[in-house]
């Protein structure tokens, strides 16, 4: 599972941040890549500070979604073990830490990689993620690929890529829930 806007809601917040010090209106629709840098026109370095203030405020940062953490549990208790990964900065791994507890989210394993590292090093069958090219890595490996949909990745095509509008429906891929 990654963090950022599959977790934690974290493109939302920054948004209203960069609203605010910008003085016009940015919303996670205006962004169309994952990768803000270059999806905007924001000079990177103010970027990544309003990502680092969006992490330094972690415990206002909502969810992607409504009962995540029962969630993750389902899946969990489903028999899957569930690994964090994130590609935040090393700065921010504490408050990623700090989040999930708060929103009570439990997790078999924690990974942190570099912004640089691709996720197909992380031992798991599957991978739940906004990236389309994480997902395109984890396919291309021979592993399942969730492709979690947010504004910036709905355009896009991968063949074998498994849309998810959400965590409920891993499980009903996987015919552990009815629809």
């Amino acid at each position: 599972m990654d963090v950022d806007n599959v977790l934690a809601d974290s493109m939302s917040q920054w948004c209203l941040k960069a609203t605010k010090y910008f003085g016009s209106k940015i919303t996670k629709e205006d962004i169309t890549d994952h990768k803000i840098v270059g999806s905007v026109l924001i000079p990177p370095r103010i970027i990544f500070k309003l990502q680092d203030e969006v992490w330094a405020e972690w415990e206002s940062l909502p969810p992607t979604e409504p009962g995540i953490a029962d969630k993750i549990a389902s899946l969990r208790d489903h028999g899957f073990q569930v690994c964090i990964v994130t590609s935040r900065p090393l700065r921010s791994i504490i408050y990623v830490k700090q989040w999930l507890t708060k929103v009570g989210i439990n997790y078999d394993e924690f990974c942190s990689l570099s912004p640089q590292q691709s996720k197909i090093v992380i031992k798991a069958d599957a991978l739940v993620d906004d990236a389309p090219e994480q997902i395109r890595d984890f396919i291309r490996v021979g592993r399942t690929g969730f492709l979690y949909k947010q504004p910036w990745n709905r355009s896009v095509k991968i063949p074998k890529a498994i849309l998810v509008n959400g965590l409920s429906e891993i499980l009903k891929h996987y015919k552990l829930i009815s629809c």
